[in-house]
């Protein structure tokens, strides 16, 4: 059967080999206009220590801002789509580099909770492009996808590739940005009137 010249799922459909030719994308090569923290918005600085357990050291710094949307409707899993933001944050944006910083921004006010998870990474894997269009598109619902199933690459013992999954799963709207760094904004929304779904 013939295959779409525009399936992102197919690893040698068009439009994925132009994402392949790409290289690493800096967003600093991009006029764009950044992200700025809003004003209502309160801010964290998440360090990380690469010899302690990642999933404890990034409960304890953002579990009152967890606990304060969970008390308003939010789901559980809401910490889940948290923390692989802030693990992508530190293990790829920032390279592990514990001299970088990661902010978590948030305001749990209004209708929804909504978190900023910014690194100062900058620089993408041209194949996260395509991986995130395809979560745009809401195939992941179809099929769970990983990142290194999705680029045919071998998977890391330190990593398992399905934090953006996770992320489009358990919260109803997930926005990149650039910062005014250069660093990439994950924005992460979850409407409270949709606590029972996700």
């Amino acid at each position: 059967m013939a295959k779409d010249i525009f399936d992102l799922d197919c690893l040698d459909s068009v439009v994925r080999k132009i994402f392949e030719k790409g290289g690493n994308i800096n967003l600093d090569d991009f006029n764009i206009t950044p992200f700025e923290i809003p004003k209502d918005h309160k801010v964290l600085e998440i360090a990380i220590n690469e010899n302690e357990l990642y999933p404890q050291q990034i409960r304890s710094q953002i579990e009152g801002a967890v606990r304060g949307a969970e008390a308003k409707g939010c789901n559980a899993n809401l910490y889940t789509a948290l923390y692989e933001a802030i693990l992508n944050a530190y293990q790829h944006g920032n390279e592990k580099d514990p001299k970088k910083k990661i902010l978590m921004s948030y305001n749990l006010g209004g209708k929804t909770a909504d978190f900023a998870i910014i690194d100062d990474g900058g620089k993408l894997d041209s194949h996260f492009v395509a991986f995130v269009l395809l979560h745009k598109e809401g195939k992941y619902r179809e099929k769970f996808l990983d990142f290194y199933t999705f680029t045919h690459r071998s998977k890391p013992s330190s990593n398992n590739g399905t934090g953006t999954s996770f992320m489009y799963t358990y919260v109803d709207r997930v926005n990149y940005f650039k910062y005014k760094n250069g660093g990439l904004v994950v924005y992460l929304s979850k409407d409270y009137s949709k606590k029972h779904k996700k």
